[in-house]
C-alpha cells in the first residue's frame, strides 16, 4: 500500500479527468491513493472486481472506490454484492462516486441517527405552528437527507454519496421505500429545489406539513430494524 500520501500509485495516470479529480482530492485529505490497483494490491479478495481508487488513512478510514460519470450508469444490484463483502471487513467500506460527488470525506459518521430526525421533527413542527414554513422545509430536508445516506449505509447499498433523487430511486428500487412514500419523496423534490435557490413556492406549508409525516414515519420504520 502507498505510504506516501502525496503520490498515486497504480496504473501511471488515472484514466479519466474524473478519477484523477477525485484521486487529488483523497490525497488532499491525507489519504494514501492507490489509482487503477492490480488486484494484486487489494486487501482482501473481491471476487475478481477491480476498483478504480483505493483509498487510507492511519485514523483508519479505508475505502474501496467506484467511479461513474453519472448515476444513470450504475447498476445498485451489482455493487450491492461488492458492498456487503467489503463492509465484513473491518474498517473498510464501498463507496460509489460521481461527478456530481460534493459530500465531505468521511462524513458517514455525522449522518442523523433516527431518534435524533424525530426531535428535529419536533422542532420543525414548532417553525411551521410559528409561520415559518421554509425553514421547517429545508430544515426537515436535510434530516431526510441524512435519514436516506445513514438508511442506505446500514443496508449496505452504495449510494450514500448520490443526489437525492438518483438515491430516492435506488432506495426504491432495493426495497427500502414503498411505492407511496418514493412519490411523496420525488413530489417534494421539485418544492426542495425551489426553496433552496430562493424561489417563493405557495406550496411550501403543505409541503412542510407531508415532509413531516414522511420523516417521523421512515424515522420510526428505520429505527426499528
Amino acid at each position: 500500500m502507498n505510504t506516501n500520501p502525496g503520490v498515486p500509485l497504480g496504473s501511471p495516470k488515472p484514466q479519466s479527468g474524473l478519477e484523477a479529480r477525485v484521486a487529488e482530492k483523497y490525497l488532499q485529505q491525507g489519504f494514501s491513493v492507490i489509482t487503477n490497483p492490480p488486484l494484486s494490491s487489494l486487501p482482501f479478495d473481491l471476487g475478481g472486481y477491480r476498483p478504480d481508487l483505493i483509498a487510507q488513512k492511519e485514523s483508519g478510514q479505508n475505502y474501496i472506490i467506484e467511479i461513474k460519470n453519472a448515476s444513470r450508469q450504475i447498476s445498485v444490484d451489482r455493487f450491492r454484492a461488492i458492498a456487503e463483502n467489503v463492509q465484513s471487513h473491518p474498517g473498510w467500506r464501498f463507496l460509489l462516486v460521481t461527478s456530481d460527488d460534493d459530500l465531505p470525506i468521511g462524513s458517514e459518521g455525522d449522518l442523523f441517527r433516527y431518534d435524533e430526525a424525530l426531535l428535529r421533527a419536533d422542532q420543525a413542527e414548532a417553525l411551521i405552528a410559528s409561520g415559518a414554513a421554509e425553514a421547517a422545509f429545508l430544515f426537515l430536508w436535510s434530516t431526510l437527507e441524512g435519514m436516506m445516506r445513514r438508511r442506505s449505509i446500514e443496508s449496505a447499498i452504495p449510494i450514500d454519496r448520490l443526489m437525492p433523487l438518483a438515491m430516492t430511486s435506488h432506495l426504491y428500487s432495493q426495497g427500502e421505500l414503498s411505492r407511496l412514500q418514493f412519490h411523496r419523496i420525488k413530489d417534494l423534490i421539485s418544492s426542495r429545489n425551489r426553496a433552496a435557490h430562493g424561489y417563493h413556492d405557495p406550496q411550501l406549508e403543505e409541503g412542510a406539513r407531508e415532509l413531516l409525516l414522511l420523516v417521523r414515519e421512515l424515522a420510526n420504520e428505520w429505527k426499528e430494524d
